[in-house]
């Protein structure tokens, strides 16, 4: 059951026989704030020269600056005075367990499309949005079949090649002129992907292509950015890289202080310790990611801990094959992952002592 924060309804993400991710289960991103619209923005984007290289429809973060603390290593973040919080912190986290690791096609998790200029042009509009929608009345190229994911939260995010953006939403639907969502933002290639605002689509502000685990990145043994981690619970205040314009938590864990939004999990197996284990390659990816550049909260509402990966309708819903299905998930549940449960979980082996929990020093948006 997910409690969806912004409708106050409960839904449920029913399993299927065909588990398509590594590890995660979306949830709803509650914003809080009034419910009055703002006034119709339209961004008229400068964008940087792109230096992205192919292939860029399955390795999304690559659009953002290599200055943006995402794609900043846990060393360097300590050198530069990040804090390493309480172990009992980390415990507390770690306690709400990683029970919601579905891996189904009708899980929360969230589909980003590429576009070009032959693509169609579609008007993204937040005709009754919650908060902040800076990417409202935005042009935007969307490709054709492009839907947002099933669940009720209704994401979707679409990197726009043309003008060198990523536009993000939340309880969106797609129609054949407007993609219309409750809540949105943009975030410009080159750009650090964090906000600050109350906008976009996850309540910490984070670009999804900037922390999404793809198939390519699985694939290629490879992903050069820390990850999101949802939760069930997490406390004010919200600490940087988190939007902190965004009115606080949803669902507070009952004090003040670590877990917070915006603290990061930092996992402290080596490189041989990662490589010994039982893990599929695929989740020995995630755990050198996680090793080198950690996952940072974002969310709350979700049944535990998870992290999110990329919808397989990133690849369906264009008429491309999702190596979710030929290849990444008969390579976890060969493996065992999740002691061959339904849940294929990259967490499985691991408990609180393995992790430590970081705030780093504020910066840039």
């Amino acid at each position: 059951m997910h409690l969806n924060k912004r409708t106050g309804l409960a839904t449920r993400a029913v399993s299927s026989a065909i588990a398509l991710l590594v590890i995660s289960a979306f949830p709803v991103t509650g914003c809080g704030g009034s419910t009055t619209a703002a006034a119709p923005v339209t961004p008229t984007p400068t964008p940087p020269v792109s230096t992205i290289t192919p292939p860029l429809p399955w390795v999304y973060s690559q659009i953002f600056s290599s200055a943006s603390p995402f794609h900043t290593t846990v060393a360097t973040l300590k050198t530069n005075g990040a804090v390493v919080l309480p172990q009992a912190a980390m415990a507390s986290l770690w306690s709400q367990g990683t029970p919601s690791e579905d891996l189904s096609v009708t899980s929360y998790m969230y589909p980003v499309y590429v576009s070009q200029s032959s693509d169609p042009v579609k008007t993204f509009t937040c005709p009754n949005q919650w908060t902040g929608c800076d990417a409202n009345n935005l042009q935007i190229h969307i490709p054709i079949g492009a839907v947002p994911e099933p669940q009720s939260d209704a994401h979707i995010a679409i990197i726009d090649t043309t003008q060198n953006l990523e536009v993000d939403g939340w309880a969106c639907t797609v129609s054949p002129t407007t993609v219309a969502c409750v809540w949105g933002g943009e975030h410009p290639f080159g750009g650090t992907g964090l906000e600050d605002v109350g906008s976009t689509s996850v309540k910490a502000g984070y670009a999804a292509g900037l922390f999404e685990i793809t198939a390519q990145e699985l694939l290629n043994g490879h992903i050069d950015h820390a990850l999101g981690l949802n939760t069930s619970c997490l406390n004010n205040p919200t600490v940087y890289p988190a939007d902190q314009n965004a009115n606080g938590t949803d669902s507070s864990c009952g004090a003040t202080g670590p877990p917070s939004y915006g603290d990061m999990i930092h996992l402290l197996w080596t490189p041989a310790q990662i490589s010994a284990s039982s893990y599929s390659a695929e989740c020995k990816t995630v755990l050198t990611a996680l090793a080198t550049y950690g996952a940072y909260t974002y969310d709350t509402g979700n049944y535990g801990l998870a992290l999110l990966t990329q919808h397989q309708l990133s690849y369906t819903a264009v008429g491309q094959v999702s190596p979710w299905a030929t290849t990444i998930i008969p390579d976890l549940k060969a493996a065992g992952d999740a002691n061959g449960t339904a849940w294929q979980s990259c967490f499985n082996h691991l408990s609180a002592s393995d992790f430590e929990l970081i705030q780093i020093k504020a910066g840039t948006y």
